[in-house]
């Protein structure tokens, strides 16, 4: 078991920032996407029809077509340059303990994909709930190469769901768009290895 808690300052409003902090069992590097693509379509369908997700998805989406096309880059010339950097003014700062907090549970379960629940934060405002999301990408993107990588696929393959399956505001979204994410980065890193190959 795994609590995944994120905190905001009470002046949020005027500076943007966030602290994640991680209890509990430790998480292997594979399992963050999971949780971060189970935990943005969930988002996504509770916020549905806000502006705030509108503004979201706008942001990730253009930072992901902006980076796919980096991924193959050496790391640090990724990061000198300033491509990891998720949303503009957005910063993840330790120090932030605020009382303002959204908090999910994450159980990992024999041979599956672990399960992600959302224990607090459902009554924040769309806004919060969406900056949570980006908190939590951009916790990871800092921490590790590799979900740096991973997550511009991702987005994109939400994006293509989102536009071409169903909708987020349609319940199956929340299991089905982290599913499909999945097996189109998979696709893409098979082939792009493949090519490597030739």
């Amino acid at each position: 078991m795994l609590e995944i808690s994120i905190h905001f300052p009470e002046d949020f409003a005027t500076n943007p920032r966030a602290s994640v902090r991680l209890e509990g069992d430790e998480l292997p590097e594979y399992g963050q996407v999971w949780i971060w693509d189970m935990f943005y379509a969930q988002t996504a369908h509770a916020i549905a029809d806000t502006a705030a997700l509108h503004d979201l998805r706008e942001d990730l989406e253009l930072w992901g077509v902006n980076m796919s096309s980096k991924v193959f880059q050496p790391f640090e010339h990724i990061r000198s340059k300033g491509h990891l950097v998720l949303r503009e003014g957005f910063a993840i700062d330790d120090t932030v303990a605020g009382d303002t907090v959204l908090s999910l549970g994450v159980t990992a379960v024999a041979k599956e994909m672990p399960r992600v629940e959302l224990r607090s934060g459902d009554t924040l405002s769309p806004e919060l709930r969406t900056a949570a999301v980006v908190a939590l990408a951009q916790y990871f993107i800092d921490l590790n190469e590799l979900f740096a990588k991973e997550l511009p696929l991702h987005i994109l393959a939400f994006r293509k769901f989102y536009g071409d399956v169903v909708p987020p505001g349609d319940p199956s979204s929340i299991d089905d768009a982290p599913m499909f994410a999945i097996q189109k980065a998979l696709e893409y890193f098979n082939s792009a290895a493949q090519g490597a190959h030739h």
